[in-house]
């Protein structure tokens, strides 16, 4: 029996063409308002080797089995797991993992877009100049006035959403392949100016050792589930973004070799993004938030108290703009490749029913934000509870699902295996990976996850 393959949207043109996509994936807003902070209080260096550990030998084995298999396949993640499951003589239901990870990307792209939305308004904040010499309790205004309007929200979101329907909707092959080559050369140049910004006017050397410094005894097990977290969310396991685009990657080429490399250029962005915010940060001698916090509130205060930083700011905020846009055109992908391949709808008509979609989920999530709101319940808006779902509970438990598939039930054919011994070896030590190491630690993402998700 041979796997029916469909090749509706086409193949990227270039193993850099995927690189690029996967990037726009990947690197998301975790590598800039949460690693960092997590970075100096638990360990330092000591986290970025666990870090390091987690992405490389628990989260790349499982990014290398979805594109392996959506390669195979040649469809979107629905498609490739209901094919490959009736290929493997297993139950047709295992098709439900991909289509459940469908949904878990769609409700991730909701308050992806929201935060896109602010994003979009930062760029606009400080290029206008009205951070400039701002004091702490006036930057914080700004944002909470930003939060306390919900049609300005809206406002922001929808603009975001169509730009992000609109990469959407372009061609794989001569479309969204052309805009992906030129936006991640463009981002490697901002990334660089603002390390240059940091290290000119910036404490660099606080940044480093509270980045790097091997402080092992601050490394609590807490410390440690958050590196094995991060590696987790990094890599998007369990949304199908990783393999819709794995679809359109080019026959011939090394999956593997490809997936080290978005792995390592990942960490590095990690590093430079981290050592440039924290740099700036710590030359005002504030304390550097996470999350929101340090996006919003401690950033704009220090980029508005240096030299050049409205020029700085906005480049920053339009670097994150960028990414996050790239970020939310993957997690539309799964369902927008699915709507074309098997009910033949057009792309740029699949691309605005999927928006159309994020729009009114985030629209509902937008107005459960305001205090008077009647959804919210337990003290959490209807947005942070649509966050835990698709993070905390549908995201690892996809993941785990198909880890357990991929490493059990699916035929080493499939894989792709070439002759010779070192292959052979190396397809051991993965398959190892993949089927012992890799689903109690998914498993841990889930249940640890959500108990301190719920917990806090």
């Amino acid at each position: 029996m041979t796997l029916k393959k469909r090749k509706i949207q086409g193949i990227w043109s270039s193993r850099w063409t995927f690189l690029a996509a996967a990037t726009g994936l990947v690197v998301s807003l975790g590598n800039f308002w949460r690693t960092p902070q997590e970075l100096g209080q638990n360990g330092g260096g000591a986290y970025l080797i666990a870090y390091v550990a987690c992405l490389f030998l628990v989260m790349l084995p499982i990014a290398i089995a979805e594109v392996r298999i959506a390669v195979r396949a040649r469809g979107n993640p629905i498609h490739a797991m209901d094919q490959l499951a009736h290929y493997a003589k297993a139950s047709k239901h295992w098709s439900l993992v991909t289509q459940i990870a469908c949904i878990a990307a769609l409700l991730l792209a909701v308050n992806y877009s929201i935060i896109s939305g602010w994003l979009l308004a930062y760029v606009a904040k400080m290029a206008s100049g009205v951070m400039d010499a701002a004091s702490v309790d006036v930057v914080a205004k700004e944002f909470q006035e930003l939060l306390a309007s919900p049609e300005l929200m809206r406002f922001w979101q929808r603009l975001f959403l169509v730009m992000a329907v609109s990469l959407s909707a372009l061609n794989v092959v001569w479309g969204m392949a052309a805009v992906l080559r030129v936006i991640l050369p463009v981002l490697l140049l901002v990334l660089v100016g603002l390390l240059y910004y940091g290290y000119a006017l910036g404490d660099f050397n606080s940044a480093l050792r509270w980045m790097f410094e091997l402080r092992l005894e601050d490394l609590t097990w807490r410390g440690g589930f958050s590196a094995l977290q991060h590696a987790f969310y990094t890599l998007s396991i369990g949304t199908g973004a990783l393999m819709a685009y794995g679809a359109y990657f080019p026959s011939g080429r090394s999956v593997t070799r490809q997936l080290i490399a978005l792995a390592v250029f990942d960490t590095v962005v990690l590093i430079i993004a981290g050592v440039a915010i924290l740099a700036l940060v710590f030359d005002q001698h504030i304390v550097p938030g996470s999350g929101p916090a340090l996006l919003f509130i401690s950033l704009p205060y220090s980029f508005g108290n240096l030299v050049f930083g409205d020029i700085a700011g906005t480049a920053f905020y339009l670097l994150l703009f960028i990414l996050s846009l790239t970020t939310v055109v993957a997690l539309m992908e799964p369902v927008v490749a699915y709507l074309v391949e098997r009910w033949g709808f057009m792309r740029w008509l699949a691309a605005m029913l999927v928006g159309a979609m994020v729009f009114l989920m985030g629209d509902l999530s937008i107005s459960s934000m305001m205090t008077d709101s009647g959804m919210r319940w337990w003290s959490r808006s209807l947005m942070e509870w649509l966050d835990i779902l698709a993070a905390n509970v549908l995201l690892p438990l996809c993941a785990w699902c198909f880890v357990l598939f991929a490493g059990w039930r699916v035929p080493k054919l499939v894989y792709g295996v070439r002759e010779g011994w070192f292959e052979g070896v190396f397809f051991w030590l993965w398959q190892a990976l993949l089927r012992y190491i890799a689903p109690p630690a998914v498993l841990a993402v889930l249940v640890v996850g959500l108990y301190l998700r719920i917990a806090a």
